[in-house]
């Protein structure tokens, strides 16, 4: 309840100030933008100090609103219309919405004031009715408060109004740069640090622009004084990282990790780290950064399958699985991991204690569909029985099936596929026949194939097999 009635963040610091509770949120989203557009790796695109202070100017509007809105009410009470119950009863739903929603989801940044975009023609007019009733018969006041509302609106326009500033050429620089556009970017960089020679980001990105271009001398100048001006700057020391990659991988190693130990929630950093540790084919130090990486960010996709990697490499290839496990729960689109893993259990399945080897990786598999139907169908199709296993197939592939609610095709062929290895024909072909209906209601060519191969072989009453390409 506390989080609903707390207000005055805002107020103070405004940014992110939705953390601190209800009120703040829909404030600090209403009159300016509060989230940072959702970016916040990005540096702000808004002149910060006008958005700031208009905050504090905001106020004026939303005491002429909140004024409108309570005689609003007093008018319904004493005689109710149509136009006011229509106005007052819409304000009151999008409310009560939005508070709805933030307990439906319990996300700080669900409390958007722009969820209620609609609520706009109520707050007008609550706004003018305010207006009215505190300003009628006072010329004074009238004066006093259209010059306040008029200074808040000048310095709404200002916060957004772009002036040529180190912060504004740097975001410039880094939405080119995402955008591929190096040579706009890289001219962007000058005029940043053209505005203050000891902006030590504007230094370090000017770096990265140049070694984009591959002007990797000038590139490791322009990163060593911006480490010059700020030597406690994460940020500045993977840049240097970065700059020196191609002429000196050592020191761009040094330099990577003196950006992590700078700061620890780098995950640029890492990930750049790691990269140069598998080129240089380090998998001991890969496998050591991986765990130190994934403490600091356990959900992190890049983490999963550099680590995955790594330990393959190293021979865990059971540990490498379930890493790549949870790449493909967390990214089930991710086509390169699923093809390592697939890999990785083919090598299993091979080894004289394939079996044991497959229900290893199974033991520790995360809930994903994708990687557990991987693992049920060699342990119900692999051609060699010494790698097969009917009622762990089952158990693996009806896991599949209740994750994905029986919708995919592919993933009830796996459990017919296994029914039919444990010896249960009647219920393997009714499931492969659900599998085949999904498959022609999806026009899904590949998955009918495969449905028809598997209920011929089980219409003979053979268990389906299949050589691992």
């Amino acid at each position: 309840m506390a989080d609903y009635l707390r207000f005055g963040r805002s107020l103070v610091n405004p940014l992110f100030s939705g953390f601190a509770g209800f009120a703040d949120g829909i404030y600090s989203t209403l009159w300016g933008d509060g989230l940072c557009g959702g970016l916040s790796s990005l540096i702000v695109a808004w002149n910060q100090q006008p958005m700031a202070a208009g905050y504090l100017w905001a106020l004026i509007p939303t005491t002429l609103v909140l004024a409108g809105a309570v005689v609003a009410i007093l008018q319904f009470i004493r005689k109710p219309s149509s136009e006011l119950f229509l106005l007052i009863g819409f304000c009151t739903v999008i409310v009560l919405g939005l508070v709805f929603m933030t307990l439906k989801v319990p996300s700080y940044a669900q409390a958007k004031a722009f969820y209620g975009l609609s609520i706009l023609t109520p707050l007008c007019f609550f706004g003018a009715l305010g207006w009215e009733t505190l300003t009628h018969g006072h010329a004074r006041l009238r004066f006093i408060l259209g010059a306040l509302i008029l200074f808040w609106a000048i310095n709404s326009f200002a916060a957004h109004w772009i002036v040529p500033s180190v912060p504004q050429h740097l975001y410039a620089v880094k939405a080119l740069g995402t955008q591929g556009k190096i040579d706009r970017a890289a001219a962007e960089a000058v005029k940043a640090v053209e505005a203050d020679p000891s902006n030590a980001a504007a230094r370090g990105f000017r770096a990265l622009s140049l070694s984009e271009l591959g002007e990797d001398e000038e590139a490791i100048k322009e990163a060593e004084r911006a480490i010059q001006l700020n030597p406690a700057d994460s940020a500045v020391h993977l840049q240097l990282a970065i700059s020196a990659k191609r002429t000196d991988s050592e020191r761009a190693i040094a330099e990577a990790r003196r950006a992590i130990e700078l700061g620890r929630e780098n995950t640029s950093a890492y990930q750049f780290l790691m990269n140069c540790l598998l080129e240089s084919r380090r998998y001991n130090e890969a496998n050591e950064l991986g765990r130190e990486w994934l403490a600091v960010s356990p959900y992190d996709v890049g983490a999963h399958s550099a680590l995955g990697v790594a330990m393959a490499e190293n021979g865990d290839l059971i540990s490498a699985a379930r890493h790549l496990g949870y790449v493909m729960m967390l990214r089930p689109e991710h086509e390169q991991a699923h093809a390592n893993l697939r890999q990785i259990l083919l090598s299993l399945a091979k080894e004289p204690d394939g079996l044991q080897q497959l229900r290893d990786v199974a033991a520790t598999a995360p809930d994903s569909p994708r990687m557990l139907d991987e693992l049920a169908w060699l342990l119900a199709t692999y051609p060699d029985s010494k790698s097969r296993d009917g009622s762990d197939a089952v158990r693996l592939a009806e896991r599949a099936c209740v994750l994905t609610e029986r919708r995919i095709p592919a993933l009830l062929d796996t459990l017919a596929a296994a029914y039919a290895e444990a010896g249960d024909f009647p219920r393997a072909i009714i499931t492969v026949e659900e599998a085949l209906n999904h498959a022609h209601s999806s026009g899904d060519g590949d998955a009918i194939k495969l449905s028809e191969k598997i209920l011929t072989s089980l219409r003979e009453d053979l268990a389906y097999r299949e050589e691992p390409e």
